[in-house]
């Protein structure tokens, strides 16, 4: 756990769920509070995933979550950012800031070599945050549902 600015960057817990369904609500990914306590609870027994969320007086403002994992097309260790968002009353302070670097950090500790992530052509704020802190375009993301309603 670290604290900056006031800010206190952290592990998800299953107690952080319902404000987790929040956040990754307003990215646009609908979730309740009882499916955001079952994704914590699997990816908090995976090694190689790690959630961290930014805190402030009690309450959670902002997550960040990515895992490690190997590729084909490099040697090495990546990680891959799923998932970063700041409540939207929250931007603007640098709490995106924060918990980029404190998932660059460690995904460097466990021997990562790059990071990945993806975001949707719609959030152009933020593919200007991601090259402000250093990150290019490299390509365009395909998705396709193998779900079919």
């Amino acid at each position: 756990m670290t604290a900056e600015n006031g800010y206190i960057i952290r592990e998800a817990g299953d107690h952080d769920a319902s404000a987790l369904a929040s956040l990754i609500s307003q990215m646009g990914y609908p979730a309740s509070p009882e499916e955001m306590s079952g994704r914590v609870r699997t990816l908090s027994s995976l090694p190689q995933y790690r959630t961290f969320v930014a805190e402030i007086d009690g309450d959670v403002v902002g997550l960040v979550g990515a895992y490690m994992g190997y590729s084909l097309e490099t040697s090495g260790i990546y990680g891959r950012v799923t998932a970063l968002v700041v409540d939207e009353k929250w931007r603007g302070q640098r709490i995106g800031k924060l918990l980029i670097d404190k998932m660059e950090t460690w995904l460097a500790q466990q021997g990562a070599l790059m990071i990945v992530l993806t975001s949707s052509s719609h959030r152009k704020g933020s593919h200007e945050f991601y090259r402000r802190n250093g990150y290019r375009d490299t390509g365009i993301r395909f998705t396709k549902s193998l779900r079919h309603s």
